[in-house]
């Protein structure tokens, strides 16, 4: 081999180490764009866990208000009056019991349901807002151990909304629940009234405006234990008794002013089908309840605008007082949450009461 071949072959084979290297210029935005990628890749992880999280956080808060929605729904289904004939000393089941005289011959109940403005029904508890239902079924509940065999015991049981502070229904048991977790929590919750048993007062007086048997045990007893918290982030609970197709040409309404109480004598007239009705000693045949729910950042925005406060300007004054705008209060309720920019969503069912046996006589 030549001297010059030699030097020829020695010059292409350091072109081609040249060839195949990268220079440091290369590296650097080699290693730029891989840290780049890194970043977006770790940003776009986070993202998806903080919204896996907050998916999480929303239906599990969801589901929470569910649970206390069918809870509720499942009870007020099993109301009953326990109704029973009698006779009476004026015309149409109206006056009182008699055996000597009877002039009429009507239903007869010692037992009470009822349902409307809870500011009517709860003169004396603070902060309650839209609508109220009470009543007995046969739930079960007793606190004394040898009656647990009796599945079928009467309870009175009620349902109503209140702003209110979580901590004021905590156990007082300060080795349990120190200072940092009995901090002040005021929200609205949807509240259970539960009367056991052995306590029912409903059967200590007749008259048709006596609410003392739920009033009296929330007031006295106090809140903490009369009621309990059954749902977080609830801020409207609607109740409308409604006729089935059964007993009308249309599911009408039969409490006009969603006021309904099985001890008074409501006579309604339905126009659209001429069906006529009576609400004393009768339960209603169906009812239409619905539910509205904040989510938890939501509600902890407000808490935080009010402090301590009821928060103002979710309802107006007249909103579900007339039967007959009930869709168009929902909407107007719709529109001020919106405005507010809070996230809410509505729980609405109409469920069958089994006791009731409606009768239009």
């Amino acid at each position: 081999m030549s001297r010059r071949e030699f030097y020829l072959g020695k010059n292409r084979s350091l072109k081609t180490s040249r060839l195949g290297a990268f220079s440091l210029i290369e590296l650097l935005v080699s290693m730029a764009i891989l840290a780049l990628l890194a970043l977006l890749l770790l940003n776009l992880t986070n993202s998806v866990t903080q919204m896996w999280r907050d998916m999480t956080g929303v239906i599990v808060q969801w589901q929470s208000a569910r649970t206390g929605f069918e809870s509720m729904t499942r009870k007020i289904s099993q109301a009953t009056l326990n109704t029973t004939w009698a006779y009476f000393d004026g015309p149409n089941g109206t006056g009182g019991l008699t055996t000597s005289d009877p002039r009429s011959y009507g239903r007869y109940s010692e037992l009470q349901f009822v349902s409307g403005s809870a500011t009517a029904l709860l003169p004396n508890i603070p902060n309650t807002t839209t609508q109220a239902i009470f009543f007995q079924a046969p739930l079960g509940q007793t606190s004394h151990s040898e009656l647990h065999s009796l599945p079928l015991l009467l309870n009175a049981c009620g349902y109503f909304i209140q702003f209110n502070n979580l901590a004021n229904f905590r156990p007082n048991n300060s080795a349990i629940f120190s200072e940092n977790r009995a901090q002040d929590e005021y929200r609205f919750r949807l509240m259970e009234l539960e009367e056991p048993s052995e306590n029912l007062s409903v059967y200590s007086s007749s008259e048709e405006t006596a609410f003392s048997w739920f009033q009296n045990r929330l007031v006295d007893q106090g809140l903490n234990r009369g009621a309990r918290p059954l749902a977080e982030n609830i801020i409207a609970l609607i109740i409308l008794p409604k006729l089935s197709t059964l007993d009308s040409e249309t599911d009408s309404a039969i409490a006009p002013e969603y006021f309904y109480n099985s001890r008074k004598n409501f006579e309604f007239l339905n126009l659209a089908s001429g069906t006529h009705g009576r609400t004393l000693h009768q339960l209603p045949p169906l009812l239409q309840i619905t539910m509205v729910a904040l989510d938890d950042r939501s509600a902890l925005r407000l808490a935080k605008e009010f402090d301590r406060s009821m928060p103002a300007g979710l309802f107006d004054n007249a909103n579900f007082s007339d039967a007959n705008r009930y869709m168009e209060d929902l909407l107007q309720l719709e529109k001020n949450l919106m405005d507010r920019r809070l996230r809410y969503r509505i729980f609405s069912s109409v469920i069958a009461i089994r006791g009731a046996k409606w009768n239009e006589d």
